[in-house]
């Protein structure tokens, strides 16, 4: 059994302290990791104060997730001479007798262009090449472009930059769930994020799901928001095995009432007298059920999606 989601599947123990984590549990936590931009992640049990192997989250981890966790690792690494694709994050090292070239007024030698995309970008300002403009022009324009992007007419933005390939998108109606129609990304157009989601804890439509969108819960206050969200997800994965420990206490409780039960009706049952109190019994087997059923509708409203 999972010590997150308390379910039965097919689960391989985690290498550092073999205690049972289910797959789709492992996954969404380092995910949630990857997206804080941590590296060393550790275990997601509590007792165990190990860190998962490279190996072993890389394993674990959605294609998306697994190059943005190389990514985090590589950019430890790097230094300045080193940078990383604006698109697929290839990284280039770009060095002329040793250093990083002086600017001068011909920027063509900063013009890179990916092995692994084709993707073609400026290395001195890590920019989509500018044929014809320098660094310092294409940043201003580039920044007229996203002031003009956030800017809010008739109770939206104008436009929406798409988290995959960055182009930017322009609604003209409909909700704000878009589909970038270059990547076929899914992303929400209120705030900017992925659609993400996952049973069991919630999806961008959630408000206390850490997968949520920021504008559906507490907008105006981001760190109670995230200290809200966190503790909801924490909850779910740290505090599932108490919840399942009580739920086998509450089952245990009940065999024994049920057993108590039949054995004072047989008892009972064999004195003629004593037949007519054995009417009440059943009712009495009835309400104890009752109070446990409510007791566990209770502690499912401890895991909200």
């Amino acid at each position: 059994m999972c010590r997150v989601c308390l379910e039965d599947k097919p689960i391989k123990p985690l290498p550092c302290c073999k205690k049972a984590v289910c797959e789709e549990c492992l996954k969404v936590y380092l995910s949630a990791q990857v997206q804080l931009g941590q590296v060393e992640i550790k275990c997601p049990i509590t007792e165990c104060f190990e860190f998962l192997e490279e190996t072993t989250v890389v394993y674990n981890l959605t294609h998306e997730d697994s190059i943005k966790y190389k990514y985090f690792l590589e950019l430890g690494r790097i230094d300045s001479s080193t940078k990383p694709c604006p698109q697929c994050k290839h990284f280039t090292t770009f060095k002329k007798k040793g250093h990083i070239p002086t600017p001068s007024r011909s920027e063509s030698k900063y013009k890179i262009q990916c092995p692994t995309c084709q993707f073609v970008w400026c290395f001195k300002c890590h920019s989509p090449w500018h044929e014809g403009v320098n660094c310092k022009e294409y940043k201003k324009g580039d920044k007229l472009l996203r002031h003009w992007a956030s800017e809010i007419e008739h109770g939206q933005r104008n436009a929406q930059k798409c988290p995959k390939c960055k182009i930017h998108i322009q609604r003209t109606e409909g909700c704000d769930h878009m589909t970038c129609s270059q990547c076929n990304t899914n992303f929400c157009y209120r705030c900017g994020e992925r659609y993400r989601q996952l049973r069991f804890f919630g999806d961008h439509t959630s408000n206390l799901s850490i997968f949520g969108c920021k504008y559906r819960y507490l907008p105006e206050r981001p760190h109670l928001r995230r200290l809200v969200r966190g503790s909801v997800c924490a909850g779910k994965l740290f505090i599932a095995p108490l919840i399942m420990v009580l739920g086998l206490a509450l089952g245990a409780i009940a065999v024994v009432i049920v057993e108590e039960i039949k054995t004072y009706n047989l008892i009972s049952g064999r004195t003629r007298n004593q037949t007519q109190h054995l009417a009440p019994q059943p009712v009495l087997l009835s309400d104890m059920l009752y109070c446990l059923k409510q007791v566990f509708i209770c502690i499912s409203y401890l895991l909200p999606l």
